[in-house]
């Protein structure tokens, strides 16, 4: 039987039992999940460790979970021997949530969300947001959480960062090969909005250096166009 997951604020290590009142926790446990007084869980507290609970006590306001046993989580903290971090335009709500989703369970590294001349949608719900990663966290059994940036502008401070390799996908660019990308620490992919990149962009990435990636000739919806290149580069 699945033990379910779920991330904690509070740091774990060394205590025998985690104590909450969260009115969510307790809603999710008691009405959600159908949990009781004496079933398993696991708890995560973003520091690679999975901390293996029983249900000593739920209540309506109350829950106690009794930890067991601690275990280092077996999933590597990059799937791969690089981090993918992901700059992708706001596109509209569903759409963009089902990016975080996916690119979750992928196991990209970091989201920033990006405003770019065609940006459909620039309203950004961060909580929302949040817990959508950390649900598909929990669901993927990851045991990290990705990290999820402010909304920011496509411009030189966005791109500083030195130690990131930088590709931006367009329709019209270099045919995607996978050595373009080896030897890399991190990678930066950035994905833009329905409509594509406007011509100002493209000589921005051109004067940045940035290499323009195509997945083909097909054209791609940017959420498919951010999960594909997260499944070629992560799996």
């Amino acid at each position: 039987m699945k033990i379910h997951r779920f991330f904690v604020e509070e740091k774990l290590n060394n205590k025998k039992e985690f104590e909450t009142s969260n009115v969510e926790f307790i809603h999710q446990w008691k009405n959600v999940f159908r949990l009781k007084v004496g079933d398993k869980v696991i708890l995560l507290d973003n520091s690679g460790f999975e901390f293996y609970g029983t249900i000593s006590l739920l209540s309506k306001n109350k829950a106690i979970i009794f930890i067991d046993e601690i275990k280092e989580n077996i999933k590597p903290k990059k799937l791969k021997e690089y981090e993918v971090h992901l700059y992708i335009s706001l596109i509209k709500k569903n759409n963009f949530e089902l990016v975080l989703e996916k690119g979750t369970e992928l196991g990209v590294t970091c989201f920033i969300p990006i405003i770019s001349d065609r940006s459909e949608n620039k309203n950004f719900n961060m909580e929302r947001a949040q817990k959508i990663i950390k649900e598909a966290s929990e669901q993927s059994e990851r045991g990290f959480l990705p990290t999820l940036e402010n909304v920011t502008n496509l411009n030189n401070q966005l791109l500083s960062d030195k130690d990131i390799s930088f590709f931006a996908f367009h329709l019209f660019g270099e045919k995607y090969n996978s050595n373009n990308f080896m030897n890399k620490k991190k990678i930066g992919i950035i994905v833009g909005p329905e409509g594509g990149w406007t011509d100002r962009e493209l000589d921005f990435f051109k004067t940045k250096k940035i290499p323009i990636i195509s997945l083909g000739s097909q054209t791609l919806r940017s959420e498919t166009a951010s999960i594909a290149v997260s499944s070629l580069l992560l799996l």
